[in-house]
């Protein structure tokens, strides 16, 4: 099928200009050339939709590693709706979750050829050449949602996605797909910085999470993903890092005593698209496109919302204790990640200041566009049954950091 897509994409995008242009430019006018038009732009028998709007005639492939029934499946099924009903069919959108068009790092890479149109991942992606934008792997630093999403609508963020997209060639076309924040599963009882000290927990092989968690005082344990219950069942380690409502969907809290709310490491999935293509739609088409994938982000959070709501309260019916790690130790832990965000200026990793800046950010009182009313109203839309709400707990992406790309999105923390 990868190749097929490949053969049919190459032929699509053959015209397309050689040069990049526009990767920060959102209303730049259609590329005048043969790939413009072999990627659909209005014609003069293309039809139009029930409002009048002519969107031409396009058909877009659109890939993501979630399962099928995940939530970002779900919305990713919201965001395809959205387009062809309001394009009046005039646009289609062909999905592939589950990684059946190869794993992460390779779906990106088909994605700045032109292979694939869109592609549904966790932010950490734009990692990729963007060595400063590792600082959001530190993992203690952002201690709430609304403080990530203070950076991830900041124009320190803005600067590091044009940056990513000039040099990978794809463009970011929606970032308010928010997550969930992390946890422990624990079989001790954690209320402090100094009850973690040498607690043996299981997290992802990346130098950067592996740092952190020393740098705190625990005994951090890289072990497969896949292999974190056993871990845990066999005492192998004490606890198991991960995303709070992953404890619930992977079955972890069925061997623990304890969920620590840690209301660390936010992130979001974006959607990316092929920057050549972008420049190369109508102003009606990008507009929908856009339009659609911003109101699916919204869609989104209000399910990931649901979701932790319905594990959490199914963990304490199991008789889980569930803590939540106070706020005075949150900043505590957050302090540690100074000497590491210094050495790693030091050494020339990201730009001096580039910390303080992020400290800077989210910290700002004014600087929060809530979307919280809005992915509320979302979230009142049931999902298609309760089990697919509950599957919903969708993990950011195992080996998420640049050293090694992950294999699935819905795998785990992505420090």
């Amino acid at each position: 099928m990868k190749k097929n897509l490949k053969k049919q994409a190459a032929a699509l995008t053959a015209g397309l200009a050689l040069l990049l242009a526009g990767c920060s430019g959102g209303t730049t006018e259609p590329a005048e050339n043969a790939g413009a038009d072999a990627q659909g732009e209005a014609s003069a028998d293309a039809g139009q939709s029930a409002d009048g709007v002519d969107y031409g005639s396009l058909e877009l492939t659109f890939g993501s590693t979630g399962a099928a029934d995940d939530i970002s499946t779900q919305a990713m099924t919201y965001m395809k709706e959205y387009i062809e009903e309001k394009s009046g069919g005039a646009i289609v959108v062909n999905t592939f979750p589950s990684s059946q068009l190869g794993q992460a790092a390779d779906q990106l890479e088909m994605t700045g050829q032109g292979s694939i149109d869109l592609f549904l991942e966790a932010n950490y992606m734009t990692n990729n050449g963007v060595e400063e934008a590792k600082v959001g792997s530190l993992v203690f630093t952002i201690t709430s949602k609304d403080e990530y999403r203070r950076l991830n609508e900041s124009e320190l963020t803005k600067q590091w996605q044009d940056k990513f997209c000039e040099l990978n060639n794809i463009k970011i076309i929606a970032s308010n797909w928010y997550r969930n924040g992390t946890a422990l599963v624990s079989n001790r009882e954690i209320h402090s910085v100094e009850d973690m000290q040498g607690l043996k927990v299981r997290i992802p092989q990346v130098d950067i999470t592996l740092d952190c968690f020393q740098t705190v005082g625990m005994n951090p344990t890289p072990i497969a993903y896949n292999e974190s219950l056993l871990s845990l069942q066999q005492g192998i380690v004490e606890a198991i890092w991960c995303t709070e409502d992953a404890a619930y969907t992977m079955g972890f809290y069925e061997v623990a005593d304890y969920l620590i709310e840690l209301n660390s490491y936010f992130d979001a999935m974006y959607v990316y698209m092929n920057n050549d293509l972008y420049n190369s739609l109508t102003d009606a088409q990008r507009g929908l496109i856009e339009e659609a994938a911003h109101e699916a982000g919204v869609y989104y959070s209000g399910l990931a919302e649901d979701a932790l709501t319905n594990s959490v309260a199914k963990m304490k019916e199991a008789g889980v204790e569930v803590i939540t790690f106070p706020e005075e130790e949150a900043l505590k832990l957050r302090k540690m990640m100074r000497p590491i965000a210094d050495r790693y200026e030091a050494e020339g990793v990201w730009p001096e200041g580039t910390y303080d800046q992020v400290l800077e950010i989210i910290s700002s009182d004014d600087a929060a566009p809530a979307e919280d009313a809005a992915a509320e109203e979302a979230a009142e839309e049931p999902a298609e049954d309760a089990a697919a709400e509950e599957a919903a707990a969708e993990e950011p992406a195992e080996d998420a950091a640049a050293e090694e790309p992950a294999e699935d999105a819905a795998e785990e923390p992505a420090a």
